[in-house]
């Protein structure tokens, strides 16, 4: 027989559900928290002010090339106003390759934590905490992996239908009444003492969640009255329905790998772990972007003559 939650319980019921407290249990230091941090030289261009989108993208130390594709794909080309900062944990013995890419592109913000899956939570955590401490001004924020494809003019224009800056809300793929995982094989395993319900409140998938400033704010004071756990994306749910942020499922957001046809009405698509993959389909979405614009032109400039 399936067990489903009490929802209400377990998001208002603050004495007995041992996640979220009154008083602060995570006292994050800024001092400790960051190796590389970017924060004076991210707004160094007179059109920071105004940004319309800052992508935060979830990044593997290692993943080197992945963050190239990205600074040449969606991360760089896009016609908004927008930055992309990458956030990556440490490993042993590359801080030189790290620093020579920090120093030449100043957007790599670097945790102290050693990077590995079970710290994963900690780049939304500190990225949170980041973001609530530089002097920038934005539109819309997208917390995203850096296996994902994204089309950021149709990320913008969802932003704009959905999302107002009064709003406490977060946009993406919504997963409801996710059971927690008892067997100690499987990678998402949470015991009962960390987390002693059997299923998560509703959450945003990790890997593409849009939001707004205010929302960031908001969830950056709310994470030192949580109780981490290492299952990020339930962990952020956790922490945005203790203060009432509103999660809403929007179907442009995948959760699995797309055709080329489904990219040019989306916004989010995983899958693109590969470089080549990537670089590959940002030139063919665009070669045929250009060719319809093209056609469209020339059946209109027909229709006139016609006339």
């Amino acid at each position: 027989m399936v067990r489903f939650p009490n929802i209400k319980k377990l998001v208002f019921d603050v004495d007995h559900r041992k996640i979220l407290n009154n008083k602060v249990v995570c006292d994050f230091k800024q001092k400790d928290m960051f190796l590389i941090n970017p924060s004076e030289l991210l707004c160094n261009d007179s059109n920071c002010g105004s940004l319309q989108m800052l992508f935060i993208v979830k990044s593997y130390v290692l993943n080197f090339g992945q963050r190239e594709a990205i600074r040449r794909t969606w991360g760089g080309m896009t016609k908004l106003r927008s930055k992309t900062v990458f956030i990556i944990g440490y490993l042993d013995g590359i801080d030189y390759l790290v620093n020579l890419e920090s120093a030449k592109h100043k957007d790599i913000v670097q945790l102290n934590k050693y990077d590995q899956y079970q710290n994963v939570v900690y780049k939304t955590i500190y990225a949170l905490l980041w973001l609530s401490n530089i002097n920038i001004t934005v539109q819309f924020i997208h917390f995203v992996d850096d296996d994902r494809f994204i089309v950021p003019l149709n990320m913008y224009n969802v932003a704009i239908q959905n999302i107002e800056s009064s709003d406490l809300k977060m946009l993406g793929y919504m997963i409801n009444r996710s059971e927690t995982v008892r067997d100690k094989s499987w990678k998402t395993y949470i015991s009962p003492e960390d987390y002693p319900f059997d299923f998560y409140p509703p959450y945003i998938i990790g890997g593409t969640i849009l939001t707004n400033q205010k929302t960031v704010r908001m969830l950056a004071v709310a994470v030192a009255y949580t109780k981490v756990i290492r299952i990020e994306d339930a962990y952020i749910g956790i922490v945005a329905n203790s203060i009432n942020v509103k999660l809403k499922h929007h179907a442009a957001f995948f959760a699995y790998k797309q055709n080329l046809t489904s990219l040019r009405n989306s916004v989010s698509s995983p899958g693109y772990e590969t470089t080549y993959i990537l670089l590959r389909d940002w030139k063919l979405l665009h070669a045929e972007s250009k060719s319809m614009q093209l056609k469209k032109k020339i059946e209109q400039n027909c229709h006139l003559n016609e006339r």
